[in-house]
This record gives structure tokens, sequence and C-alpha cells, in this order.
């Protein structure tokens, strides 16, 4: 009988042996799944930031393609405005002319349709130079206005909102002659 309580009690700690392992096994696959399932839980997170960023992203740049589609044709049309403004400040006719009337009304009525979608001209004569919103053409010397200044425009700058839509041209001062 000793050889046969042996070997029951071998084949007991066997399988108590392959419980615990079981057991042991059974618990560190859970652990993994909960690992595997938490890093999936922080893939989908990121995932949604970067969704949630991308339609913010594009929402702004539509917004800013809408706000700024017309800008080409107002460009196009600006000259057509400097020649009604030179028109208008170089007229040889009489004040009460018609056709200097006539000029001036649809100028006026142009510079209110720009000011209805903000769009307006900015002044530079006497004013500081400055490269990011005129353009230097000429720089002559002069007695009487200091050096930087805007002495005369030859064609007026335009914002939209707070974008150049156009540089103002300029001649700017040099100062004294020496």
């Amino acid at each position: 009988m000793p050889r046969t309580t042996k070997k029951k009690k071998d084949r007991v700690d066997k399988v108590n042996k392959k419980g615990q392992d079981k057991k042991t096994s059974d618990k560190e696959i859970i652990k993994n799944l909960e690992d595997e399932l938490n890093s999936f839980r922080e893939k989908n997170i990121k995932l949604l930031a970067e969704f949630d960023n991308f339609q913010k992203r594009t929402i702004r740049e539509k917004d800013r393609m809408n706000k700024y589609q017309g800008l080409a044709l107002v460009r196009d049309f600006l000259p057509i405005f400097d020649d009604l403004d030179r028109t208008i400040n170089h007229s040889n006719e009489e004040q009460g002319s018609s056709i200097f009337e006539a000029v001036n009304m649809i100028s006026s009525k142009m510079k209110t349709i720009l000011s209805k979608y903000s769009i307006k001209a900015f002044e530079s004569i006497n004013k500081d130079f400055d490269p990011n919103f005129h353009e230097a053409l000429l720089e002559i010397e002069s007695n009487e206005i200091e050096k930087g200044k805007i002495v005369e425009e030859y064609e007026k700058g335009y914002l939209y909102d707070d974008k150049i839509i156009r540089h103002a041209k300029v001649v700017v001062s040099k100062g004294k002659e020496k």
C-alpha cells in the first residue's frame, strides 16, 4: 500500500501544480488582455482627438477661404478705382460740370460698396514709411520733409479687415540735401 499511496500523492501533487499553473496562467492572460484593452482605449482617445482637431482645422480653412474668396475680384477693380480718383483729383473741368459730378457719384458709390465689405483705402502721405503697408517706388531729397516720411502716393493701399490687399505705391523722403 505504501506504493499506491505514494503514486496517488504524486498524482495529486501534479494535479495541484497544474491547477496552480492554470490559475497563474489565467491571471497572466487576464492581465495581458486588460493591458491590451487599455492600449486600445488610449489609441482610440488619441484618434478621436486627432479627428476632432482635423474637423476644427477644416472648418477654419473653409471659413478663411470663404472670407477671402472675393479678394481677387476686388484686386482687379482697384486700378479702376485709382483711375476714378485721378480723374476727380486732376479734373480740368469746372467743379459744377455734369461729367465731374457723375464721376464723383460713381466714386462715392464704389467707396460705399467697398466699406460695406470691410475694404478700405489707407492714407500714406506724411506718414512714416512702413514696408508692411507701403512699396517705395522712389526716394527723393527734401528740405521740408524729414527722412523716412512719405512725400507722394502714386497708388493707394487697400486693407480688407486686417489683411493687405494692395500695398500703397509711394515716394519716400531721403531728408535734406547734402
